[in-house]
C-alpha cells in the first residue's frame, strides 16, 4: 500500500491564515537591522508567508523587495497586502535567482523546515552581493528542541479532522497557565500559529547551532548572534538568531 507524501505548500496555506499588525513586523526587523541597511537596498524575504515582512521591508524605503514561498494561498494573501513586492513560489534549496542579486536576505522562521538546509545555505550565499546581510532566525540543538521534535513526530500523525480540536484545546490550556506571559509583545506570530506549525508540520524538522550556520554559509561570512525581542513562554533558550555579512 503506498502512502501519500503530505503537500508542504497546503499545510502552510492553514497555518498562514492569521494576519497580523504590520507594526509588529516592522519592529521586530528594525530591533535585528538598522533602517540604513533596508533603503534603497534589494531584499530577499525567504519563506515569506502572508507577507507581513515583505509588506514592512516596502515601508521601511527597500528599492526592491521579492519575496517566495511554497504555499500558494499564502502568496496570493501576500499580494493583495503589498503589490509593490514580486512574489513567486519557490525553494530556498533552489533559488530561481542570478547570482549576487539582493543586499539582504531575510531568512526569519524557515530553515528548520527545509529538507536539506545546507544546499539552502549554498543558495543563500549565491545570489547575496558582496557586503550583503543575512539574518536567519531558526531553531536552536538542545533539550527543549528534542522534547519538542519528540511531540511532533506523534502530533503530526493526527487525522486532519482532529488536528483542529486538539490545536484549540493546547491553546486554551496555554492561555490559562500564562495569562500574564500572554500579554508581552515581540513576535509576529499567533499562539494559534506556533501551536500549528510547531507540533503538526509534516516533515522533519531540524535544529542549529552557531557554527552549523557559519559552515553553510562559508568562510566569506561574518556571523554574529542577536538577540531580538522574540517571545519565549517558558525561557526555553529554543530559537537563535544569526545575523551576517558577506566579504
Amino acid at each position: 500500500m503506498s502512502v501519500s507524501t503530505p503537500d508542504p505548500g497546503r499545510f502552510w496555506d492553514s497555518v498562514t491564515a492569521d494576519a497580523v499588525p504590520l507594526d509588529e513586523a516592522q519592529n521586530l526587523i528594525t530591533a535585528v537591522i538598522p533602517s540604513e541597511h533596508i533603503r534603497g537596498r534589494a531584499v530577499l524575504d525567504c519563506g515569506c508567508g502572508a507577507g507581513d515582512y515583505s509588506a514592512s521591508f516596502v515601508r521601511m524605503g527597500a528599492d526592491q523587495v521579492i519575496g517566495f514561498d511554497l504555499s500558494l494561498g499564502s502568496l496570493e494573501r501576500a499580494q493583495s497586502k503589498a503589490p509593490q513586492v514580486g512574489f513567486c513560489a519557490a525553494s530556498l534549496s533552489a533559488l530561481p535567482f542570478p547570482a549576487e542579486s539582493f543586499d539582504l536576505l531575510w531568512v526569519w522562521g524557515v530553515l528548520h523546515y527545509v529538507p536539506d538546509p545546507f544546499r539552502a545555505l549554498s543558495e543563500l550565499h549565491r545570489v547575496a552581493r558582496p557586503g550583503a546581510l543575512v539574518v536567519i532566525h531558526t531553531l536552536r540543538q538542545g533539550l527543549w528542541f528534542q522534547v519538542e521534535t519528540g511531540m511532533a513526530r506523534l502530533l503530526s500523525r493526527t487525522p486532519a479532522k482532529m488536528q483542529q480540536p486538539m490545536i484549540s484545546a493546547t491553546e486554551g490550556l496555554i492561555r490559562l497557565l500564562l495569562r500574564s506571559a500572554l500579554k508581552k509583545k515581540g513576535t509576529t506570530k499567533t499562539l494559534r500559529q506556533k501551536i500549528h506549525e510547531r507540533f503538526f508540520v509534516p516533515g522533519t524538522i531540524k535544529a542549529f547551532h552557531p557554527a552549523l550556520l557559519e559552515s553553510g554559509l562559508g568562510n566569506q561570512w561574518q556571523l554574529q548572534e542577536s538577540h531580538p525581542p522574540v517571545s519565549d513562554l517558558l525561557k526555553r533558550n529554543l530559537s537563535l538568531t544569526m545575523v551576517g555579512r558577506k566579504r
